[in-house]
């Protein structure tokens, strides 16, 4: 990878005059030549387990909006399907598990995760890998294994993963063995992404809102200590930038430090964040409120301003959402807010 990389930069924490730029969810439905994709397709993994496929769609945004990182095309709950738990996406509802975890046995039945089981994954990671500018890295990435956890036992999305949350409640110790499983396949599968090409890793803990402060530590943080320890003590990946997205978690700014995150991506509610404490301990990645989008352009330029001003002088500051980007959408929003921040 090229040192002309901004975006790596500032995951060194380095200072620049303008932040580099990527979005989460950048390649997806807001696209009309993302949808033209998709139709293609009855079911989204299936189109996710066609690296030809995830290498176009992971670039439609780079030609787009000449973005300053692009991001593996997939899915996270790759893992669990991986796992046999039968992971299908049914319109309108999202992801449905044929095989979801109801009770302690399974967990203990659980088949062994084989990485070789993802290959379509690292071959993907290669294909946009080669077709990439030198100066482009990739971020390749999985869920955390709290939110890995959470779906498998829920068995579809949820407000409020009630299910989930008696599950670990009634059964504590075997919740943690799982977690400690899906760790396991956590390294396993990020280190199988770098050694195909990627540049970067982001850890999603998607439903890190779902638990208290203590939960949160317990069931969710305490796991993502291990993988990233585990991926900066690995010959493999040791030198490998880490990104983590917690959403909206309820703990202090040391607690998300404490990770070893090498970059916090911030939500978007997550305002009050302190940034003088984070400040040369982490670089810091987001967190414009995705819906401004669909504001008017003064309404996009202000809110912007706002948010780089915030940055203004942080060592290792990353532009971003604090979201993914939502089919609602306009690309030409994309486009607008991306030149704002370079104009800047």
């Amino acid at each position: 990878m090229s040192d002309e990389s901004i975006f790596l930069r500032a995951l060194r924490k380095e200072n620049l005059p303008i932040p580099p730029i990527w979005y989460m969810r950048q390649a997806g439905r807001y696209m009309p030549e993302y949808r033209a994709v998709r139709k293609n397709f009855k079911n989204f993994l299936d189109m996710c387990k066609n690296p030809e496929v995830c290498c176009e769609l992971a670039l439609q945004p780079i030609k787009a909006f000449k973005l300053d990182a692009a991001i593996l095309f997939s899915d996270i709950l790759t893992i669990p399907d991986a796992f046999g738990l039968g992971v299908k996406f049914v319109e309108n509802e999202g992801p449905v598990f044929q095989n979801p975890i109801e009770k302690v046995d399974d967990i203990k039945n659980l088949m062994p995760f084989d990485p070789e089981n993802l290959t379509y994954v690292y071959e993907a990671v290669t294909n946009i890998k080669n077709a990439l500018p030198s100066n482009i890295p990739l971020i390749g990435f999985c869920g955390s294994p709290w939110t890995l956890a959470a779906y498998s036992i829920e068995g579809r999305s949820s407000k409020d993963f009630k299910k989930t949350i008696n599950f670990i409640k009634e059964n504590i110790d075997e919740s943690h063995l799982f977690l400690s499983k899906l760790t396991d396949a956590c390294f396993l599968y990020l280190r199988k992404q770098v050694q195909a090409g990627a540049d970067v890793i982001q850890i999603f803990d998607s439903w890190a809102n779902i638990l208290d402060t203590e939960d949160l530590k317990n069931f969710s943080f305490d796991y993502i200590k291990l993988l990233i320890n585990a991926l900066k003590n690995d010959s493999v990946t040791s030198n490998i930038p880490i990104i983590l997205f917690a959403r909206d978690p309820k703990c202090s700014p040391g607690a998300l430090i404490e990770t070893s995150a090498d970059c916090l991506s911030l939500y978007w509610s997550m305002n009050d964040f302190d940034i003088q404490f984070a400040r040369n301990k982490t670089a810091l990645q987001g967190n414009l409120n995705p819906k401004i989008l669909l504001e008017s352009r003064d309404v996009i330029k202000t809110e912007t301003h706002k948010l780089l001003e915030k940055f203004e002088d942080f060592p290792g500051y990353v532009f971003n959402l604090g979201h993914g980007l939502t089919p609602d959408i306009c690309p030409e929003k994309v486009k607008y807010l991306t030149e704002l921040v370079r104009e800047y």
